[in-house]
């Protein structure tokens, strides 16, 4: 099934919609040729550092040396897993033609855990892949896939889940969700250290502008009220979840988080699509919705010992990435 949209570029052919849409993106730096392949990169800037899973005194730091900008990400922050692009092991900073003059490092989202010359791989979550068996023709298809265990606590999120009433706000004019999407948005961020923008109605608004019809939103109403959304992107074959918001009271009663995913894999069969890519973090319990995981990693090609000396430190003495053990819902062919 498809990973990225689009994992390269060239300036000799018409900018594709993930080009467009990373353009339009505040941070947008220019293009940058990477062992071949020309790809939009970003600024990156830590906003809300008082995350509660990340170690503060380092996001100071990060802050610090991203605010200067020594920093820049190939693709864009705020479109994770929309950029993929192969790297050449032996070549290290060469492959990057025109070094931009201040930069310290230039990070790149690839797939796998690859050694790279000049530069240090710093293991990323996976990404959480879907195969939609072709033979499903509806949600109900799906859930007979599943070992009975797993097709009762889908089941049960259904009943927990029950008093929300769904709407398919995709065709909606931009005034009649945007505004309730991009403060729910906020509220699920608001105790995180994200690289997203400031203005996240903004950044919903510029995901519908690039991809129209293809960008899907569905709302969810509770009493009357806005109390979640998720937003899904069809792009070539795969549907890819993207951006979810709610009231966190809401969807901890109501298991909102395997709720939405799971209307997400519904609009995927009823799309067509080979695959739903549900992106990264809560490994375990998109895997007990059948996605697996697939390795990726951000490589930081350095033209400086110092800030591959830094990189190296930060991967030795704190990152740490969740334990999960990954779940098999199916029942056998």
């Amino acid at each position: 099934m498809e990973v990225a949209a689009g994992s390269g570029g060239s300036s000799k052919k018409p900018a594709s919609r993930r080009d467009q849409l990373m353009r339009q993106l505040p941070g947008y730096a220019g293009m940058i040729r990477l062992n071949g392949q020309t790809l939009p990169h970003a600024y990156v800037s830590l906003n809300r550092p008082t995350g509660k899973y990340v170690h503060r005194a380092l996001l100071k730091i990060a802050s610090v040396l991203l605010d200067r900008g020594g920093v820049r990400t190939v693709g864009h922050p705020g479109a994770p897993g929309m950029a993929l692009p192969q790297l050449d092991a032996d070549r290290g900073f060469a492959q990057i033609p025109i070094w931009p003059k201040g930069y310290s490092a230039v990070a790149v989202n690839v797939l796998g855990h690859p050694t790279i010359r000049e530069a240090v791989t710093v293991p990323a979550e996976p990404f959480m892949l879907l195969d939609l068996d072709p033979a499903w023709q509806n949600f109900e298809d799906y859930l007979a896939a599943m070992k009975t265990k797993y097709r009762t606590r889908a089941r049960r999120v259904q009943t927990l889940s029950a008093r929300c009433s769904l709407s398919e706000c995709t065709d909606w004019p931009d005034a009649d969700w945007l505004d309730w999407a991009g403060e729910l948005l906020g509220k699920t961020l608001a105790d995180k250290a994200v690289a997203l923008p400031d203005d996240l109605r903004g950044l919903l608004a510029t995901f519908k502008r690039v991809y129209g019809a293809d960008f899907h939103v569905l709302g969810y109403q509770s009493k009357g009220q806005w109390v979640g959304f998720i937003t899904a992107l069809h792009e070539g074959d795969c549907l890819f979840a993207m951006h979810m918001g709610f009231e966190p009271e809401f969807a901890r009663e109501a298991h909102f988080y395997q709720r939405s995913m799971m209307d997400v894999v519904d609009l995927g069969i009823r799309l067509r699509a080979t695959g739903v890519n549900m992106g990264r973090t809560a490994t375990e319990i998109k895997s007990s919705l059948g996605a697996k995981p697939l390795a990726n990693s951000y490589v930081f090609i350095a033209n400086s010992s110092w800030m591959r000396w830094l990189v190296s430190a930060y991967l030795r003495w704190f990152h740490r990435l969740p334990a999960y053990e990954v779940r098999s819902p199916f029942r056998e062919a």
